[in-house]
């Protein structure tokens, strides 16, 4: 997802520009600027940054390096580039490049202190709508710490596109008629397992789930149930199905409170039960007959079925059977013609809308609304320019099926703007397994979680686990802090935690969960990041900085002769918007969280480094200034990652 910036301080990107340029005036060569390497130099006496680019050419060019850089340097002399200030050549080869320190750093210190926490938000372009759907749990049981992976990664993804301009709606799809529905419905009804609210209610059923599904190893019958229960919530108006209503609504609402615990909200729940009985399927079916978008197959495997032709795509073309059925032969429709009507919706071009009512007013105070057969006509969901589902990386070939099949259908741009952010699962390691009660073995390192056999780590006791820790280590530091305060302030740097946890790997990589990993207070981990905002919010408190004086502070002349430590925290707060542009881009919040990790060792380094409220006057002062920028930008950051920001640990 590309995103142009608004913001003049990629240097190494304006270095990369402007040596193509040269290149090409001074010695005739065209290289693009992938091909030319720019990066800070391992010893820093050599400049800011440097580039090999005069070794590269020297075999094409039959020059030596020193002499095609002294040529590149040249030219760099009379065509200056915006924040350097000079051009040097080191042996054997390499061209180096010399910030101009006092513009640069006024430049980014100033627009931190006008854009204050809106700093890094890139509002130039036109305004678009981002739908992302994301958490998506089965409502038969209780959420899983694999559930807090999704809704982690979507959360900060939606923030990512608000910082990055877009008008965000995060939807919550909620299979409410699958089968995982119905083999709690099999238990309450065909095994009479009746709710003694000794305990949660999706606990219950977390038990209940895994009961029914052992029975149905050994009880033939009683999985026939299944199919028949399934049938019963699909025709919907009879006993069974208003159990699976009542059943499905009151886990959403656990899941909810559990989301709340980490910050995490909605905009709109979207009910299956409600895309059937509106008939999406049907008028997506009638619309795409219309058009010829799908073919009645009157021989060879998908005789009697109505498909979407993929044969001829480089993806499905060696497939035995690669076209997709979207209407079975018996007349029902599959879950990919489901999902085609469902993202066709999303987009505005079904035709056809839900009826919606509010569900409920969230802690952060915004309405969570719900399709409801029983609501009112609305203008304001869907109609997306670009579509997001976050799912696990085992759903690909359903994502892209369903991407593909609008490509074919003749729905181009939606297609394009079809986005599966897929994730790698949770998996645990052998401590979190055994401490779990699995029966573990010597030669494996990881578990899978199970639902049905009720293996895995259920999110609230994560949550709860992650509180009492965390609480436990704030009462050991502030003995005189209230005992409500210590849990509030615990409770925080366990949000952060566990958020973190969930955020910092690449989504390519399984996160093998850990108890003791995921609750350190220690090391790459959210409470360390969280630790040096209170640092600095600690700083400002000593230095007893009213209204006026922070105002007089912005005015404050940046030092001829700045500090390493005050260089390098200033080019780490420049890299701030380029780096929620490429995590957004890349959709990669664990790039934004290796920058927040970066951000805070730096300060601590600059901190330790470069002693602020000792320091002379002026001195004191532009340090002063940076520890607010510090401030700003550090919050912001954490706010993308949905991380609280305590002003004291």
């Amino acid at each position: 997802m590309e995103q142009k910036s608004i913001y003049p301080w990629d240097i190494s990107e304006k270095i990369r520009k402007s040596l193509e340029e040269a290149v090409s005036v001074v010695f005739g060569e065209n290289i693009t600027g992938d091909n030319i390497s720019v990066a800070p130099p391992p010893n820093k006496e050599f400049g800011d940054y440097s580039s090999p680019m005069a070794l590269k050419l020297a075999k094409t060019l039959k020059k030596s390096p020193v002499e095609i850089a002294g040529g590149l340097k040249t030219y760099f002399e009379s065509t200056p580039v915006d924040y350097i200030k000079e051009v040097t050549v080191t042996k054997p080869g390499y061209i180096n490049f010399l910030l101009d320190y006092d513009q640069y750093a006024k430049d980014v210190l100033q627009n931190i202190n006008t854009k204050g926490k809106n700093f890094g938000e890139n509002k130039s372009g036109e305004e678009k709508k981002f739908v992302i759907e994301h958490t998506n749990i089965n409502p038969n049981k209780a959420a899983h710490i694999g559930h807090l992976r999704n809704a982690c990664l979507g959360d900060t993804v939606a923030k990512l596109a608000e910082h990055c301009g877009y008008e965000v709606e995060i939807q919550n799809y909620i299979d409410d008629t699958g089968t995982a529905v119905a083999d709690v419905v099999v238990g309450f009804h065909y095994l009479g397992e009746k709710y003694d609210g000794k305990q949660r209610f999706d606990y219950f059923c977390w038990d209940l789930y895994t009961k029914v599904n052992l029975l149905y190893e050994e009880d033939e019958e009683l999985r026939e149930k299944q199919a028949e229960v399934l049938h019963l919530i699909e025709k919907g108006d009879n006993e069974l199905a208003d159990l699976a209503k009542e059943t499905s609504k009151k886990i959403v609402d656990c899941h909810l409170d559990t989301m709340k615990r980490l910050d995490v909200f909605y905009g709109l729940l979207t009910w299956e039960s409600d895309i059937m009985s509106m008939g999406f399927w049907r008028h997506a079916f009638d619309k795409l007959k219309e058009q010829g978008g799908i073919i009645y197959e009157e021989s060879g495997p998908n005789e009697g079925c109505w498909v979407v032709k993929l044969g001829d795509l480089e993806e499905f073309e060696k497939l035995e059977n690669p076209d997709k059925v979207l209407l079975r032969s018996s007349g029902t429709a599959t879950y990919t013609a489901k999902d085609i009507a469902y993202q066709m919706w999303k987009f505005g071009v079904l035709g056809k809308d839900f009826l919606y009512s509010p569900y409920c007013t969230q802690a952060n105070a915004e309405v969570l609304w719900t399709s409801d057969m029983d609501g009112n006509k609305m203008d304001c969901f869907g109609k997306a320019d670009k579509v997001m589902n976050v799912i696990d990386i085992r759903q690909k070939y359903l994502q892209d099926v369903l991407r593909l099949s609008l490509y074919k259908l003749g729905y181009l741009k939606e297609a394009e703007n079809s986005i599966h952010f897929g994730y790698e699962v949770v998996a645990l390691s052998t401590a979190a397994a055994k401490e779990l009660g699995v029966q573990v073995s010597d030669e494996r390192d990881i578990y899978a979680m199970a639902g049905r056999r009720g293996i895995g780590v259920k999110a609230d006791d994560l949550i709860d686990r992650a509180i009492e820790k965390t609480t436990e280590e704030v009462s050991r530091r502030h003995e005189d802090m209230l005992k409500e305060e210590q849990k509030k302030l615990g409770t925080l740097i366990a949000i952060g935690a566990i958020r973190y946890y969930m955020l910092r790997y690449n989504t390519n990589s399984v996160i093998v969960f850990d108890f003791q990993e995921a609750l350190s207070l220690q090391g790459n981990t959210g409470p360390y990041l969280q630790y040096s905002y209170a640092r600095a919010s600690n700083i400002l408190r000593k230095a007893e900085l009213d209204q006026e004086k922070i105002k007089s502070l912005s005015a404050v002349q940046t030092p001829l002769d700045m500090t390493q430590e005050e260089k390098d925290i200033i080019k780490k707060f420049a890299e701030f918007p380029l780096v929620v542009e490429k995590a957004f881009a890349e959709v990669a919040p664990s790039v934004l969280c290796d920058y927040t990790h970066s951000l805070a060792t730096t300060f601590m380094s600059f901190y330790e480094k470069a002693p602020v409220l000792a320091a002379e006057k002026d001195e004191r002062d532009f340090r002063l200034f940076l520890v607010i920028s510090f401030k700003v930008v550090m919050g912001a950051a954490l706010h993308v990652l949905g991380i609280p920001a305590p002003e004291k640990m």
